[in-house]
């Protein structure tokens, strides 16, 4: 007799993380039936573009929850066991007090906290992601103290990804220290691959971002889509 499979839901804001962290736990036999997208306290380029996660979310055939932060950890808590799920799947690497909070929350829903991306070394992992063809991740936020704004709208893919690391060498190459933010365009967990559609480019601070919309493109305009390297 089978075991029955792990049910989880996934924290996605649809970011390269969140999307690696649900497709590597998928293919070690988690069912992630439900997404989650927080809200947090401080200002988030993903945030700023839900509805963009929402065509995302319906693209992987997923219901999405929107989670403010803003209300208490109680909210996270409360929608977590409101899912009938087993497990809450999470994209950190390393951050450690990120992952001893999650913990908390998980303990108080009575979930077991998956984190198949914690502590492996960020350029492993962007060989992980960009090696997979339909990986492809666009940057919609910089911190424009390690990179200029012209970044914003590139597209990191499996034929880019050299040329980023070779021009952005003096930052991590998965921007853990905050320098740089990507949606996720194409994906194996997608039924179709996107582009982005700026909307507007919004400063706060020190960091430049874009809200965006969401177009689905076939798979025969995907190929032939012209690289945008906006440097």
């Amino acid at each position: 007799m089978k075991a029955e499979k792990t049910l989880a839901a996934g924290l996605f804001s649809g970011g390269k993380e969140s999307v690696h962290a649900i497709f590597t736990v998928e293919n070690q036999g988690v069912k992630v039936e439900h997404l989650l997208h927080e809200i947090p306290s401080f200002t988030s380029p993903h945030a700023h573009n839900i509805q963009a996660l929402r065509r995302l979310a319906q693209s992987m055939n997923r219901n999405l929850l929107i989670v403010d932060l803003h209300k208490g950890e109680q909210e996270l808590v409360d929608s977590l066991r409101s899912l009938n799920v087993d497990a809450l799947v999470a994209g950190d690497i390393n951050v450690p007090q990120h992952v001893t909070w999650l913990q908390n929350v998980c303990l108080q829903a009575g979930l077991k906290l998956l984190e198949p991306l914690y502590g492996k070394k960020t350029s492993i992992l962007f060989q992980e992601m960009f090696s997979e063809p339909r990986f492809k991740a666009t940057i919609i936020a910089v911190n424009t103290r390690y990179l200029s704004d012209k970044w914003l709208g590139f597209t990191i893919s499996r034929e880019t990804a050299e040329a980023f690391l070779s021009e952005t060498r003096h930052i991590d190459s998965l921007g853990e220290n905050g320098e740089f933010h990507t949606i996720v365009v194409d994906s194996p967990l997608y039924s179709n691959a996107f582009k982005i559609k700026p909307l507007a480019k919004l400063i706060d601070q020190d960091t430049a971002y874009l809200r965006v919309t969401l177009n689905s493109i076939s798979g025969e305009e995907h190929k032939s889509s012209p690289i945008h390297c906006c440097r």
